[in-house]
């Protein structure tokens, strides 16, 4: 995971889509975000009632079209309406479990989709060419009560529900266009502006979803990180906490694997917040979040918990492990501060380490662990690391001096000479 404004809801993986075609169907308009791309196909594809109302609906006509007319191609259509029905529910309830799992699912209700629409299209156009009118009034009331189903069950592939719509309805407007049976041809024309009114719904339906995924994004994604410096906050730590303690004494391992949790207070920010204003504090702040980034590994988390306090997480990381990336850190963070206009600021960081499972066997407890070492780092003089198990050989390793202004450093020189 990475700490530059993460993607929220990024756990199940997205459907394998291999066909450039299929890729091309289920997107939208405009690229998506992965997250937001995963919502929309899996809305469009995982609404076991609906397929299930949908499949009873279509095996009826097919039943209807057997016993009236008795033909060998009708009590065949019977028999490949219910087969893509089972196929399409499994795969469903396959999409539903992988999903669940965090597996990847290969998207084979999309493909099955587009099946049953060419084996369902060729049926209601047989049913046309029979002449029967019981049979074409049925199927045209079936595919337009479809398409109906298909602009709201489809509303986050608008494209694939549109060419399920057009490949269930063109043919049989050709069929009614062409048949013999004297102004049947009038509702064949008729067909093309109401495929035009279904395809103008889906793409509304589809930006009224997309508005609404796109929202409960941006709620969760301001419920979990920090607006300042992007940095996930105090309640994304919980969870990214427990998940990590829980993979790191998973029963399958031989031993517990080490993690380190690292509390950093700055050293100085509070007099140079006061001294210099707030537009200058959360400079050094949205500054001390990018050294962070720095400083630790691609898989390292790293938290803004409120003020100038921060916690980072480190996996399959030991105390001793965990020195280098404490001393680079100090380092970093006591290097001077460029402002512009407003100077030159320096600061410190006292950091406080404890790794599991000697200091801690939960989130609270590895927390307070850490917590009581930093304190006890500030009271002993400031840019220190100390760790909780050893704290009596904790070494100053970049004393932090109070922030100086570089007018101030300036007239101190003046004065001293």
């Amino acid at each position: 995971m990475t700490n530059a404004h993460p993607q929220i809801d990024t756990h199940a993986p997205d459907p394998i889509v291999t066909s450039w075609a299929i890729k091309w169907l289920v997107s939208g308009p405009h690229p998506q975000p992965p997250a937001i791309f995963r919502r929309l196909l899996l809305q469009s594809q995982t609404k076991s009632r609906t397929l299930f109302l949908a499949v009873v609906a279509t095996t009826i006509l097919t039943i209807i079209a057997a016993v009236q007319t008795g033909a060998a191609w009708a009590y065949a259509w019977v028999v490949i309406e219910l087969a893509f029905g089972a196929a399409r529910y499994v795969a469903l309830l396959d999409m539903l479990k992988k999903q669940s799992a965090g597996q990847p699912s290969k998207g084979m209700t999309l493909y099955l989709g587009l099946a049953w629409a060419v084996s369902y299209s060729v049926g209601c156009t047989l049913c046309v060419m029979t002449g029967e009118w019981p049979l074409i009034l049925l199927s045209g009331m079936v595919v337009a009560g479809l398409a109906g189903g298909i602009s709201s069950r489809n509303a986050g592939t608008p494209r694939y529900g549109f060419a399920v719509i057009c490949i269930l309805a063109i043919p049989y407007t050709v069929a009614m266009i062409v048949s013999p049976i004297p102004h049947m041809y009038l509702i064949g024309l008729l067909l093309p502006a109401w495929i035009l009114g279904m395809a103008v719904l889906l793409f509304e339906n589809y930006d009224v979803l997309l508005n609404l995924f796109h929202s409960e994004q941006e709620n969760r994604w301001l419920a979990n990180y920090d607006q300042l410096t992007g940095l996930p906050n105090r309640t994304m730590q919980h969870q990214c906490f427990s998940d990590l303690l829980r993979m790191a004494s998973a029963p399958s391992l031989q031993a517990p694997q080490p993690l380190t949790v690292l509390c950093l207070d700055l050293d100085g920010f509070k007099a140079a917040n006061d001294r210099f204003g707030h537009a200058i504090g959360d400079a050094v702040l949205v500054a001390v979040a990018e050294r962070l980034r720095a400083c630790v590994r691609e898989r390292d988390l790293i938290f803004r918990i409120g003020g100038d306090e921060f916690v980072i997480l480190l996996p399959d990381t030991s105390a001793a492990e965990s020195t280098a990336v404490a001393e680079r850190i100090i380092a970093r963070i006591a290097e001077p501060l460029d402002l512009g206009n407003t100077g030159v600021l320096t600061i410190g960081v006292s950091v406080g380490s404890a790794t599991f499972p000697d200091d801690g066997q939960s989130p609270d407890a590895l927390l307070r662990s850490a917590d009581h070492a930093m304190y006890e780092a500030k009271r002993r003089g400031k840019g220190v690391l100390v760790h909780y198990d050893t704290l009596q050989t904790a070494i100053p390793l970049a004393p932090a001096p109070e922030p100086v202004h570089r007018s101030e450093r300036k007239i101190w020189a003046r004065a001293g000479a």
